[in-house]
């Protein structure tokens, strides 16, 4: 390579497609090899590794730890062992997992096929000894560039890389996300100026769905596979991804969204869950959170596979949810749960990241255009495939919309497009404001030059601030957040560079006297003094009791109750809240707290308890599992309407109501003549649907027999109209009867339904009731029957 003039920098892979990034940067007499890696999915596709040849190379730098990214590094440090690679701590323990796991599928592959594993072990110990691990916010200095690595959002430990030359600033994204996940916060503006920007173009021509639409679709496509007593296989790539979709599981059943149905977690998953544990640096708050109280993961349903013997076990215990590596179905235990569970029609296959194109991942999305059952080949077997299947958008990645605000606000003189298709790099292009855009190519070289042009700080002392004056300058903050800007304005007495705001930020972190929200990143939050309130705080969080307690409402389409706050003096907040139900007042009495918000948490935790113990007082027959298995398959519901039908006798009347704690409870009540009714044993279950199943058994023995109803017109015995109507239509006469739903008028939580109902007579008139509100759907839909029935029999 000739002396460059200015930056130059080459890409020698991961430049026009996804996979096997690899760049080499040469400002100032320095050389830097930034990534490098590889695609196993694409049969080890490797960079151009022989254009390192003969160049000095001062260090490596990693952005993050997939091995797209990182997968060939062993290969390079075999030709340059005393090179230093810095990457962040997290980074460190990812790339020994990483290593470990890709030495054991390349030995495995030499013994089956005769493949030439790529590297050593001994070269993976040696590589080993030169990482170093750097925080992020801190900076170092390789011989004229001084480097920052900063959060990018991505997985854990992932990071920008700034270098501040001497002719420009470049900063390399990698791969990076903008929304907050489960794992990692959002994503902070970089608080260093940039010439250059070298960025991920992944998803430039795409916008992504809607993140919590995204989980609750899984969700609930899980929730229906285990109600079919069926098992779910969620693939997922073990570092990242399979985090945040067991936290998702986790939290659909701490809320009663999923049935309590054991998780299983497999492969290469498990160590990666474990190094998690060791970083709460690079988490969101509420992970850092829940490790000081346990286990990030597990829970007693949540559970790693520790054996072969217990992986076989687990497909033969009922419903049960597997999220195993690899996130492609290309090796590892995910393809052998797919191999089991692919041919059974109540099982489901559900992917939730990119598949490579040569991956059995995409072959089974590609079955969706087949007609019948296909097969698919996982590794040396084929199986036919009639299990449910589909695919989640839980991106780990910036849309267009996402990198074309990052990209405006960093206001770069070039920006390069890497790792991403040509109609990814065309559609970020043409969003772009700058001038110099380049779309780059594997082999490419760019050369640009800056000097002099907004060069950063390089003498940074350090934040001098103790735990006493910390407090006091947080000590006004309303509500215990605040903003950054506010918070720095009032340490620096003026406008500080975002460099030292940022190191201020981080200083009042490590006091542990605040932190930054993990959504908002410009707003701080403020930490409890007292130990024991900021345990509380986080398990209320974690608990939720207001939200548990507004849920319960609208779902019994009740107004949320006004919460009375006041400030009590000394920096705490008294809140008190109180409801009327089913003719009973229930308060919470007053709670003290540091923060209305906690106390308002208090105080529906206090309301909470206060229902359930009166729901508990009320005497009910619990269903168990075994008898809600059951009564899904025998239907007495259906019987016994059948049943009345047949003797002539009023359907029954179901009176169900949700509980606070988050199943159901309820009766039937069926008329069986004048003043005369037989009411069931009152039952409690998970869901209001099994609740009528239970009742409707145990009404189904005490019916009086009475004779069969004939033909013809329906009798007056039967009162429910929209039956009347049906039985009409089943005798010939009417044609059809429907309902029309005119409008929804209220807040989402009590909607009011406006319908009218409509007949189709045998000589083909209509006849339409006037409009119906109602607060349920099924009820507007009752009385609209009964007005247009009440037309027909004029």
């Amino acid at each position: 390579m000739s002396k460059p003039a200015g930056v130059s920098i080459q890409f020698l892979g991961g430049a026009d497609e996804i996979g096997a990034s690899c760049a080499v940067v040469s400002a100032a007499g320095t050389t830097l090899l930034i990534d490098c890696g590889v695609r196993f999915e694409a049969g080890h596709a490797l960079p151009d590794l022989a254009a390192l040849t003969g160049l000095e190379l001062d260090a490596i730098l990693v952005t993050h730890a997939h091995s797209d990214h990182t997968g060939s590094l062993p290969v390079v440090h075999e030709a340059y062992p005393a090179v230093p690679i810095h990457m962040s701590p997290p980074t460190v323990d990812l790339i020994g997992i990483l290593t470990k796991d890709a030495l054991h599928l390349m030995t495995e592959g030499w013994n089956r096929r005769g493949e030439v594993p790529l590297f050593t072990e001994a070269a993976v110990e040696s590589m080993q000894n030169v990482m170093r691990g750097v925080k992020q916010g801190e900076s170092f200095t390789i011989g004229a560039i001084e480097v920052t690595f900063l959060p990018a959002s991505h997985i854990l430990g992932a990071s920008m890389i700034h270098l501040a030359t001497p002719d420009g600033n470049v900063l390399f994204t990698g791969d990076y996300s903008v929304e907050a996940q489960r794992t990692v916060p959002a994503l902070s503006r970089p608080p260093l100026p940039a010439d250059i920007v070298v960025t991920e173009s992944t998803y430039g021509n795409r916008l992504h769905e809607d993140r919590k639409a995204a989980e609750q679709r899984l969700v609930g496509r899980v929730r229906e596979t285990i109600e079919a007593d069926g098992r779910v296989l969620i693939p997922a790539f073990a570092i990242g991804r399979a985090q945040e979709v067991i936290l998702i599981l986790r939290s659909a059943l701490e809320r009663g969204e999923l049935p309590d149905v054991p998780i299983f977690i497999d492969g290469m998953v498990r160590a990666v869950c474990e190094v998690y544990s060791h970083h709460p640096r690079y988490t969101t708050n509420t992970l850092a959170k829940r490790m000081r109280h346990g286990h990030p993961f597990y829970t007693d349903r949540i559970r790693p596979v520790m054996s072969t013997k217990e992986r076989r076990d687990l497909l033969s215990t009922g419903p049960a949810v597997i999220v195993a590596s690899s996130g492609m179905l290309s090796g590892g235990p995910s393809a052998f749960y797919a191999g089991e569970l692919a041919g059974n029609e109540r099982d489901a296959i559900l992917l939730t990241g990119y598949q490579d194109e040569e991956s059995p991942g995409r072959a089974l999305l590609d079955l969706v255009a087949s007609e019948g059952p296909g097969t698919l080949r996982l590794g040396d077997r084929t199986v036919e495939v009639r299990c449910t299947f589909a695919t989640y958008g839980l991106s780990a990645h910036a849309d267009r919309m996402q990198m074309v605000g990052l990209l405006t606000g960093l206001r770069p003189e070039c920006v390069v497009l890497v790792h991403g298709d040509a109609g990814a790099k065309r559609n970020l292009a043409g969003s772009l404001a700058c001038r110099d855009v380049v779309g780059a190519a594997n082999g490419d070289r760019i050369e640009r030059g800056y000097a002099g042009r907004r060069r950063p700080p390089r003498h940074r002392p350090p934040i001098e601030i103790e735990l006493d004056q910390a407090r006091s300058l947080l000590c006004n903050a309303p509500g215990k957040v605040i903003s950054i800007d506010r918070i720095a304005e009032a340490f620096f007495g003026r406008k500080a560079p975002p460099i030292l705001v940022e190191r201020l930020i981080r200083r009042l972190a490590d006091l542990g006297v605040a932190v930054r929200d993990d959504h908002q990143r410009g707003i701080l939050r403020i930490r409890s003094e007292d130990p024991a309130e900021e345990a509380l705080g986080d398990a209320l969080k974690e608990e939720n009791p207001k939200g548990r307690l507004l849920e319960y409402l609208a779902r019994r389409g009740l107004e949320a109750p006004e919460f009375q706050a006041e400030d009590a003096g000394g920096g705490r907040s008294r809140v008190e809240v109180s409801i009327e139900l089913d003719g009973r007042r229930f308060e919470s009495g007053e709670q003290l707290a540091g923060s209305p918000r906690l106390a308002e948490q208090l105080a529906a935790r206090a309301l909470v308890a206060a229902i359930e113990e009166a729901e508990e007082g009320v005497k009910a027959e619990r269903v168990d599992e075994e008898e809600c298995t059951r009564l899904k398959t025998e239907n007495p519901k259906g019987r016994l309407i059948e049943q009345c039908a047949a003797r002539g006798l009023p359907f029954p009347e179901f009176n169900v109501l949700p509980l606070v704690a988050g199943d159901f409870r309820g009766t039937a009540d069926l008329s069986v003549g004048p003043g005369e009714s037989l009411v069931s044993t009152p039952f409690r279950a998970p869901t209001a649907k099994l609740v009528e199943q239970a009742a409707a058994e145990d009404l189904r023995p005490r019916l009086p027999d009475r004779p069969p109803v004939g033909e013809g017109r329906p009798t007056a015995a039967v009162q429910d109209a929209r039956l009347l109507l049906n039985r009409y239509k089943q005798t010939g006469q009417l044609i059809d009867f429907g309902y029309e739903q005119l409008e929804t008028r209220g807040p989402a939580h009590r909607p009011e339904f406006i319908v009218r109902a409509w007949v189709e007579t045998r000589d083909g008139e209509r006849i339409f009731s006037a409009p119906i509100s109602a607060r349920a759907r099924k009820e507007a839909h009752r009385r609209a029957a009964e007005a247009v029935v009440s037309l027909l029999q004029r």
